[in-house]
């Protein structure tokens, strides 16, 4: 993308200095309802009302695009409301998750089954399974 720039910026500046160079006459400029008149070369007068037009096109852009950028902000505003929300339901079904294998695993086990902190739902459940095996072996059913 730099390369691109040079590109690009390059052969403009050469045709810029190249028109500067070779429009060196002094142009006297007067606006209408003011007297008088002020003389310039002919190319900072060009390049001078480029400038201007650059400048009044994007304030212009700028004015134009602040529905959008109002848009954005809101919609970027709710997409982390929404991550957040999401973020807070997914800790409130490990939670309920963590619980429901935990009163199934003690249901299941006669509510002998040991209680291990820190244990992920899975592994609670692969416990009270392997004590509900040993059980019924030791039952004969």
């Amino acid at each position: 993308m730099k390369y691109l720039s040079w590109i690009i910026t390059l052969p403009i500046t050469v045709i810029v200095v190249i028109f500067a160079i070779s429009n060196l006459h002094e142009v006297a400029f007067g606006f209408w309802p003011l007297e008088g008149t002020f003389s310039l070369e002919l190319y900072i007068a060009i390049l001078l009302t480029f400038v201007v037009g650059f400048v009044c096109g994007g304030v212009v852009l700028w004015f134009s695009a602040g529905k959008v950028r109002r848009r954005a902000r809101k919609a970027e505003f709710e997409a982390v409301g929404l991550k957040r929300e999401n973020a807070s339901l997914k800790q409130q079904a490990s939670r309920e998750a963590a619980t429901q294998a935990h009163k199934s695993a003690a249901a299941a086990s006669g509510g002998t089954a040991p209680l291990q902190i820190g244990a992920s739902p899975s592994q609670t459940q692969a416990a009270s399974a392997s004590s509900d095996t040993a059980a019924a072996r030791l039952t004969g059913t």
